[in-house]
């Protein structure tokens, strides 16, 4: 009885969270369609079409994007247990798919990930600490990325107020990332929580999924320094790539596109995305940020959300073919030859 009730309050709280999640979603779509319709829409879209086929040069950037991802994740897994840059690559794509498509914190896609690669014969407890690691040093590597926006943002305005805010807020995360990273290590995390995990997914839990053994793996992830600082090299240089993408767009646009002004707008929107993980598609903040933070840099509104849309257009064009295929193949659970090891 007292476990029916367990599972029943857990469940009440995920539906809560879901319930949360879907009205920060419909909150920032209003923020955004708001932002668009205040400020000459017929514009706005005058400027996506100037950018017209250009914008298929898009999709290497991003291809590069995950791939140097790819490469830093895969410097975590064990040399005993390699597994291919080519799967890692997909896979990325579909975590990136999930956490940009659907409702799910930004959790979801991490979860699919580790069991997309548990059903292709690579270890669950090695591929779920992969990730946890993965996350937390991406973590540091953006916050460090973001003090580096800052310092542009300084540069750019006369009256450093949003950046003396968006530093109060990355002050205040650092402690929370710390105390995460001394979770993991020291708690016996996954040990405590397998009983939690096999109650609210039952047969959709990751395959083979053990608790000890997922502490364990973070344990030695975590006492690989080589490996922790390649991947914190791969991950910069992943996040940085997005500043690329901008670079592209602007061009296409017709507007300045200084290597100042694109790192700017990629380490601040990313570290305003992170803050609100909640909002799926961090709809409204992506565009909201970029209004606010391209004004600094002398970036019309228009334009800024002109760049904003495009982005939406890359997003949707990449990550939805991704899903498609995933959804349909997802169900394939023996191994593929080759691609772990």
């Amino acid at each position: 009885m007292d476990s029916t009730r367990g599972v029943g309050r857990l469940i009440s709280r995920r539906t809560l969270v879901r319930l949360l999640t879907a009205a920060t979603g419909v909150l920032g779509l209003a923020a955004a369609v708001i932002l668009v319709v205040d400020n000459d829409p017929a514009r706005i879209m005058d400027l996506v079409a100037l950018a017209g086929f250009g914008l298929l040069w898009l999709l290497p950037v991003r291809l590069c994007v995950m791939a140097l991802n790819a490469q830093g994740w895969r410097d975590l897994f064990p040399p005993t247990a390699p597994v291919s840059l080519g799967l890692l690559t997909w896979t990325a794509f579909v975590r990136n798919a999930i956490n940009t498509l659907l409702p799910v914190a930004r959790v979801g896609g991490e979860v699919m990930a580790a069991r997309f690669l548990a059903r292709r014969g690579v270890d669950a407890s090695i591929a779920i600490a992969s990730l946890v690691v993965e996350t937390t040093v991406t973590l540091f590597v953006q916050m460090g990325l973001t003090f580096v926006g800052l310092g542009l943002l300084v540069s750019y305005m006369g009256d450093p107020a949003l950046a003396h805010s968006l530093l109060v807020g990355l002050a205040l995360a650092l402690p929370v990332v710390l105390l995460f990273v001394f979770v993991q290590v020291r708690s016996r995390l996954f040990s405590r929580l397998q009983p939690l995990i096999a109650r609210l997914t039952g047969p959709l839990s990751v395959p083979a999924f053990d608790g000890p053994a997922v502490d364990a793996a973070i344990r030695v992830s975590y006492a690989r320094t080589k490996a922790l600082v390649s991947c914190s090299f791969w991950q910069g240089l992943s996040l940085l790539g997005g500043a690329g993408e901008f670079w592209v767009i602007l061009r296409l646009l017709h507007e300045p596109a200084s290597l100042r002004l694109v790192v700017m707008l990629e380490t601040l929107i990313q570290a305003l995305q992170s803050a609100a993980f909640i909002v799926p598609g961090a709809l409204g903040v992506q565009e909201g940020g970029l209004v606010a933070v391209g004004a600094a840099a002398g970036l019309s509104a228009e334009v800024a959300l002109a760049v904003s849309l495009i982005r939406r257009v890359r997003q949707v064009v990449v990550s939805l073919p991704v899903f498609l295929v995933w959804v349909r193949t997802q169900g394939c659970g023996r191994p593929l030859k080759g691609e772990a090891g």
